[in-house]
């Protein structure tokens, strides 16, 4: 009887263990216990990244979907705005959030977006965007990008998207375009995600989206740094 016993208790003790550990780190990713060190200064931040950016301006911020805000955990933790270009009059709808990373790096617009309407035109690419910084150092951010077309107008109409994720930290304190992000990033507690969408028609070679990113990133990277 005893024989049987010992194994048993332990392995109860083993699975208890093993269930602490993983509810542990599922809590660690996915911010069940409150704000993270650090998240409040960078979700104020993030905040305050000004509505006109090298050409591009937007007129106010328009709020997520509650649903959304929900599922990400980012309440009072994103921008989400529309801008236009002073000269040209294209416009991108640009989201910038921070939250836990759990809940923010699986997050992907091809799966989030479509439906009746829209079809993926092909699978993503990875494209790399040079930055010079203020400082003078160049970098290079890279993002994933997908398009879209209309099912019912067919390919005269496109939407583009590029999105990367971001932890803030040095030395590679970039934006990454990752097929793991989840594994990649489960070291930061919190990470940053940029989400920019842009709307074309059959003839305008224009990537909005892209240039948009080269104009506005070194001004969203003086941002964030600001917490260092």
């Amino acid at each position: 009887m005893k024989k049987t016993t010992i194994p048993l208790f332990i392995g109860i003790i083993i699975i208890s263990v093993l269930t602490i550990a993983v509810t542990a780190y599922s809590g660690y990713l996915f911010q069940r216990w409150g704000y993270f060190e650090g998240l409040p200064e960078a979700r104020d931040l993030l905040r305050q990244l000004p509505m006109e950016i090298n050409g591009w301006v937007a007129e106010e911020d328009s709020p997520l979907r509650p649903g959304e805000v929900a599922m990400l955990k980012i309440q009072d933790a994103y921008v989400n705005r529309v801008y236009t270009n002073r000269e040209t009059g294209a416009t991108v709808h640009f989201t910038l959030m921070v939250g836990p990373t759990g809940r923010i790096t699986p997050h992907r617009p091809e799966i989030c977006f479509g439906g009746r309407d829209f079809a993926r035109e092909a699978e993503r690419t990875s494209v790399p965007i040079d930055v010079q910084l203020d400082c003078g150092r160049e970098i290079v951010d890279t993002f994933w990008r997908v398009n879209f077309v209309n099912r019912a107008i067919g390919t005269n109409n496109r939407i583009s998207f590029y999105y990367g994720t971001y932890h803030g930290e040095r030395p590679a304190d970039v934006w990454h375009a990752v097929e793991r992000p989840r594994r990649t990033f489960q070291r930061f507690r919190f990470v940053y995600r940029i989400q920019v969408q842009a709307f074309s028609v059959q003839g305008d070679e224009r990537d909005t989206a892209r240039q948009f990113l080269e104009d506005a990133l070194p001004t969203i990277h003086r941002y964030l740094k600001q917490r260092d």
